[in-house]
């Protein structure tokens, strides 16, 4: 009898936690779909399918999961009805008539330029799949050198190769990430240690559209980017574990946060204020992601 409390808490435990385990893959070509952004809807729970479209996250009790990927409509669907296989429908985009010019790249243009070495604060990642954006607005001066070249981001990672996601959005009426300028992943490998993390765009040929864009990091919590490590709280020695998925991306401090928006629970916010009394270089005023831009003709 004295076994019966274990067994009915043992019961209870299985009764309220639940395993998704699943796979997810192209409703048409039925290929596997990797790096999906997967979040249980208003929850700070969340994960990334791997290469091969695989995905497992942990909840309790039946939730609404939001499931977005590059070029795919973004699905939402309780959680009791997702199986072994998951299937995403591909974006319907209507293109305008596309001419084509040969680009001579005789001329380059760099915006949002950082110092790497006046850097010391980053934007990391949890457990959670986060997406940070940037906004760069557009300048008339930007016709003599219209196409996207590179892009260079300031990371830093503890673990060799991480891989991050570059989405590229455009902008909506109320200034939110919104719409694909391009419909496919471009996956960053950021070095181990702080590095200037280069990704070159200029194959893409993608014109710097006249509203504006985002480029959004996209974190992938996947087991390669894993790091774990130990720490302390505050006025404890117990040591504990935490993990962190790399790589973390340097920020700059500004005094809006118009052009700074970061994704999480499924929604996109605009960043918060920086109230860490430690930092007093960017003590309340907020953080933007050190991103520049390099553009050409």
């Amino acid at each position: 009898m004295k076994k019966l409390p274990a067994i009915i808490v043992l019961l209870i435990s299985n009764f309220c936690f639940s395993q998704l385990k699943s796979v997810i893959i192209d409703s048409e070509t039925k290929e596997k779909i990797p790096y999906v952004n997967i979040w249980v809807e208003n929850e700070n729970i969340g994960t990334t399918s791997n290469e091969n479209g695989e995905f497992e996250l942990e909840i309790d009790d039946t939730k609404i999961i939001l499931f977005s990927a590059i070029g795919f409509e973004t699905k939402k669907i309780s959680s009791d009805s997702i199986k072994n296989i998951l299937e995403l429908k591909p974006l319907i985009t209507e293109l305008d008539e596309i001419i084509i010019n040969s680009k001579k790249s005789s001329q380059e243009l760099t915006i949002g330029e950082f110092k790497k070495s006046k850097i010391n604060t980053y934007f990391a990642c949890g457990k959670q799949p986060w997406i940070s954006a940037k906004f760069f607005a557009y300048n008339e001066k930007y016709e003599r050198t219209p196409y996207l070249k590179k892009l260079r981001i300031l990371t830093n990672s503890d673990v060799k190769n991480s891989k991050f996601n570059i989405r590229l959005y455009g902008v909506n009426v109320n200034g939110e990430p919104e719409n694909y300028i391009y419909n496919e992943n471009i996956i960053g490998i950021a070095k181990k240690g702080k590095k200037t993390t280069e990704i070159d765009l200029s194959e893409l040929n993608i014109e710097f559209p006249n509203k504006g864009f985002f480029v959004a990091i996209e974190w992938l919590i996947i087991e390669e980017n894993k790091h774990e490590y130990n720490y302390t709280m505050e006025g404890s020695r117990k040591k504990l574990i935490g993990t962190s998925y790399e790589p973390a991306i340097g920020t700059v401090p500004t005094e809006t946060n118009e052009n700074s928006w970061r994704l999480n629970q499924g929604k996109w916010r605009k960043a918060w204020k920086n109230n860490n009394k430690a930092m007093r270089k960017y003590r309340n005023k907020y953080n933007q992601l050190a991103i520049e831009l390099t553009l050409t003709n």
